[in-house]
């Protein structure tokens, strides 16, 4: 009984073990027949004559993995070889992960060699061609990848990449990618060079890659960055540096924040010599940029801003220069907007430091009355309500340092505001426009020097007092002819002021008004007006300009300026809205009637 159970149990571990050995056979045959189908593929990327070689091989038929040493690939043109290589997981359609140490591939064998080294490369996730198919980007997917140490010689130039890794790449969607120590140099004449110290992806959505031109409005990503960008193209005399961008949430209905920092254009500037245009900072937020982008591109109105969150973009440190010398500048650009939960948005925008350096002989006109740079800047400020197509501009400004400053405010309704999606119908806007209706609008002059430095240079060069001038040109504001006014009153002859009295010396009289210029004399081309007094100038009024007459204030508010500039304001205030057709109407009616209309005014301060 006991020799017929040692039997059976003999039996059956024999049995066992033939079923194992039989079963391991098949798993190495299994895994041997799959790493070879693999290497076929390989070699027939490479084409029909390309030949394999490979030194070790080892496969273990238990877990799939395999390993292959000094593995080459030679076709007429190309050559491949790894030192070493790990393969797991391998399909006939998939690839697990690979790993690939110490590689190297030639090119243009023959002619021209480029030779590209790479010391560690994984993949994984990857999909492989079938038997007779050739690789797509229109079906490849790939997992991961990583990449070490590239360096690239040849015809092209020299590149090398530090570091390169991707996550979930499919057909028009990639999940991650980072790019580091990125460095191009042209080998021709040109000596093309570009260098990145480091880009990263993530959750990017890709136009279909199907030859065609991309489509931007099929692009969109969650976040992309680039730090240390440089460009070099030495045959146009350009280079461009970007010291760092982000971009985060270029997504349809998402808020987009944009940051750009150090910016450097070098080109030339014509005939103004080697130009350098730098830019600070760039910064943006709240704004549906790619939901704008396809709006536009559409020719649909763009989203509104979201209520409860502004909208900013800033910029800071422009500069430019021309042969070496600074041409402009200007230190800070903001733009803001916002909308409430009744509708009201409102909007700003400043521009701050704004320098425009004039060339050497370029402007006489400004040289001559002292200008060697225009500085200034601009303001806006102003809300709108489509309920109404009201519009309220409170200012819009333009100060030119030492000379002027320039301020418009207006209020109209009926203006065309059109809603996000709406298509842009230019003459259906152009025709509301015109119905749009005008409440109110005031400009306002004031002078910071230019009108002094223009009076001073004018009583020069015609060798006249100042005063004597300025007087003059008063004279010539209130006799100002208005077609269709009444008669502007004719130049009064002012007296001229009192020399300072002596101490002790008794006043004079005043002397009596002469045709003679100064000294008694007959000299100068200015017609003969003496200057006013220190006191406030007396000038007769117009003849039968009446009160009805809406360019009496616009001729004495001009004297008044002319004698002493300060702020002068023109206004308009019509009795009830009028709308810009009915101000071509105007027009026919002659001037007095549209100023009339239009509620004409003028005031000196």
């Amino acid at each position: 009984m006991r020799r017929r159970l040692a039997m059976l149990v003999f039996t059956g571990a024999f049995t066992g073990a033939l079923a194992l050995a039989g079963a391991g056979a098949l798993a190495q045959a299994e895994a041997e027949r799959q790493l070879d189908a693999a290497l076929e593929r390989l070699r027939l990327a490479f084409g029909p004559e390309a030949r394999l070689a490979v030194g070790q091989r080892q496969v273990d038929p238990v877990t799939g993995r395999a390993r292959l040493g000094e593995l080459t690939i030679t076709a007429p043109t190309e050559r491949i070889t790894v030192s070493e290589l790990l393969l797991q997981d391998l399909t006939g359609t998939r690839l697990g992960r690979a790993e690939a140490r110490s590689i190297l591939l030639v090119t243009n064998i023959g002619t021209a060699e480029d030779r590209f080294e790479v010391a560690r490369l994984v993949l994984g996730g990857m999909s492989l061609p079938a038997a007779g198919q050739e690789f797509s980007l229109s079906t490849f997917e790939l997992g991961t990848m990583e990449l070490e140490a590239l360096r690239g010689t040849g015809q092209p130039g020299l590149l090398t990449v530090g570091r390169a890794s991707l996550e979930g790449y499919g057909p028009g969607v990639l999940g991650a990618a980072s790019l580091e120590g990125v460095d191009f140099r042209d080998s021709g004449s040109g000596a093309l060079a570009f260098r990145l110290s480091r880009a990263a992806v993530q959750s990017m959505v890709l136009p279909p890659l199907d030859g065609s031109m991309p489509d931007p409005r099929q692009f969109s990503v969650q976040l992309l960055t680039l730090e240390g960008a440089e460009l070099r193209e030495p045959d146009n005399q350009v280079d461009l540096a970007i010291g760092r961008f982000a971009l985060r949430d270029w997504v349809p209905g998402r808020l987009t924040d944009l940051a750009v920092e150090g910016v450097r254009v070098a080109a030339p500037f014509g005939a103004l010599g080697a130009g350098d245009v730098r830019i600070g900072r760039i910064a943006a937020q709240g704004i549906d940029m790619a939901g704008t982008t396809i709006a536009l591109m559409d020719g649909v109105q763009v989203p509104d801003p979201v209520v409860g969150t502004p909208q900013s973009v800033v910029m800071e440190g422009l500069t430019a220069q021309a042969g070496g010398q600074p041409v402009f500048a200007l230190g800070r650009t903001a733009i803001e907007a916002s909308m409430d939960a009744s509708g009201l948005a409102e909007t700003s925008m400043g521009l701050q430091g704004l320098r425009v350096t004039l060339p050497a002989g370029t402007v006489a006109w400004l040289e001559q009355h002292g200008y060697r740079e225009i500085a200034g800047g601009m303001e806006l400020r102003g809300s709108a309500r489509r309920e109404g197509g009201v519009l309220d501009i409170a200012p819009f400004g333009l100060r030119w340092s030492e000379a002027a400053s320039l301020a418009l405010r207006t209020n109209l309704t009926g203006m065309p505001l059109p809603r996000p999606g709406e298509e842009q119908d230019d003459d259906a806007i152009m025709a509301q426009l015109m119905r749009a209706r005008l409440h109110g609008l005031t400009l306002s002059l004031r002078d910071e020097g230019l009108m002094g430095r223009v009076l001073a240079e004018q009583a020069r060069s015609q060798g006249v007092p100042e005063a004597q001038l300025r007087e003059q040109f008063a004279q010539m504001a209130l006799a100002m002819p208005i077609p269709g006014a009444g008669p502007a009153a004719p130049p009064s002859r002012v007296a001229p002021a009192p020399a300072p009295a002596r101490k002790g010396a008794t006043p004079a009289a005043p002397p009596a008004a002469s045709s003679k210029g100064p000294a008694g004399s007959s000299k100068g081309a200015a017609p003969q007006a003496t200057a006013p007094q220190a006191s406030a100038p007396q000038t007769s009024a117009p003849q039968a300009a009446g009160p009805a007459d809406p360019f009496l204030s616009v001729r004495e508010a001009l004297a008044s300026f002319i004698r002493q500039p300060g702020e002068l304001e023109f206004t308009l205030r019509p009795a009830q809205p009028v709308s810009f057709e009915d101000m071509q109407g105007l027009a026919a009616a002659g001037p007095v009637e549209t100023a009339r209309r239009l509620g004409l005014s003028a005031v000196a301060r």
